[in-house]
């Protein structure tokens, strides 16, 4: 991402448009706080803003001071600067300990980016991503359409909405249910690595007309962006990191003016998506929110805070936490406990052992999993 601003300091917006690593940028500076700074450039931003002091860095905040040297380097360029921030909207949803969040970019007269902010790299922000899946709409959904329709209404020109992570998914939301009128005025939405909608919805959802301008982009090791059901078209990426990390925008690899081709999802990618696409289908919202809360508490138990703490060093917590979560009364003979078991199954099945394990058998770890299948408790019984 820095390289590619580097490359195009002095591309301006209108010689050269929009591109889908431009919209990574904006997304990934909707992460940051712009109250005071309305009707203000990124040049002017740049200069005034208040940056965290890197003394309390924390693996929490660590991409938000990255966020901040990002701006730093905007505000600098001439492709950047004279971005106005033309609002910036953040609300409390009383229902999730997400608030709503969204900053409006003026690029020029005639376009403007409403990037809506998503969840951060902090197993948390997954469990706040997976709720899309057993409720909806939820109001963070509803505040982001109200939001899109009042800025809309309140400027001439072109649009583009976009967002990472569940920021995504309030982008495509607020697309599909804005009138026809206002559908006109959008040229893309861009959902990066965002979860979609629930199955049963997508027959009403997913018409040409809401579809047609949706741009999917996701990692190879995508697993928040196949969860649930999308549409539009879909682009497959390369990233600099492994797995779930992967989800990280400053891992996104650049190839000029677009991101870098990947062939196909990856093998954990496939894995995950199959098991949960499968299994999710056969549970009632309350049966899906335990599994949610089932899953989390698995990493929670892990000693998990972030993403990157999701590595080979750490994989050996993480699989006794899965087997602790298997063993458990309350997840032996119920539809939820056997998703987790399936897709913990899955997971260890997918990972390359040789790239990213230390030396575990897999093979006793399977087998552990496998027995504690109701059918195998029946034997034991007997």
């Amino acid at each position: 991402m820095f390289d590619y601003i580097e490359e195009f300091a002095n591309a301006s917006f209108k010689t050269f448009e929009l591109t889908e690593i431009d919209n990574a940028i904006f997304c990934r500076l909707s992460y940051l706080n712009f109250e005071g700074f309305e009707g203000k450039s990124l040049k002017y931003a740049a200069q005034n803003f208040n940056y965290t002091n890197e003394e309390s860095l924390t693996k929490a905040n660590k991409n938000i001071i990255k966020t901040e040297d990002l701006l730093k380097l905007l505000g600098a360029t001439k492709r950047y600067g004279n971005i106005v921030i033309s609002s910036f909207r953040e609300c409390a949803d009383k229902n999730s300990p997400t608030a709503f969040s969204a900053t409006a970019f003026r690029i020029h007269d005639k376009l403007h980016y409403i990037a809506y902010r998503g969840t951060d790299e902090t197993l948390l922000s997954f469990y706040e991503d997976a709720e899309l899946a057993y409720d909806f709409p939820i109001e963070v959904q509803l505040a982001a359409l109200k939001y899109t329709k009042e800025l809309m209404k309140q400027h001439r020109g072109r649009f583009v909405l976009g967002g990472h992570s569940k920021g995504g998914n309030l982008a495509m939301f607020s697309f599909m249910f804005l009138d026809k009128k206002l559908k006109k005025k959008v040229d893309a939405v861009y959902n990066n690595d965002g979860p979609g909608f629930p199955k049963d919805l997508a027959p009403v959802l997913f018409t040409k007309e809401n579809c047609e301008k949706i741009i999917n982009i996701s990692p190879e090791d995508s697993i928040v962006g196949r969860m649930l059901e999308t549409c539009g078209r879909s682009i497959i990426i390369k990233s600099s990191a492994v797995a779930v990390a992967q989800h990280n925008l400053f891992t996104w690899i650049t190839n000029g003016y677009e991101f870098e081709r990947a062939d196909n999802f990856s093998m954990l990618s496939n894995y995950v998506e199959d098991s949960l696409t499968s299994s999710l289908d056969t549970l009632s919202p309350e049966d899906l929110k335990k599994t949610v809360n089932a899953i989390y508490s698995i990493a929670k138990n892990s000693g998990l805070t972030t993403l990157e703490d999701i590595n080979k060093s750490n994989y050996g917590n993480i699989l006794l936490s899965v087997l602790q979560a298997v063993k458990s009364d309350g997840n032996a003979n119920n539809e939820a406990g056997e998703i987790i078991k399936t897709l913990s199954k899955s997971l260890v099945n997918s990972v390359d052992i040789e790239k990213r394990l230390p030396n575990i058998d897999i093979g006793r770890i399977k087998e552990l999993i496998d027995s504690r299948k109701p059918e195998s408790r029946k034997k034991d019984d007997n």
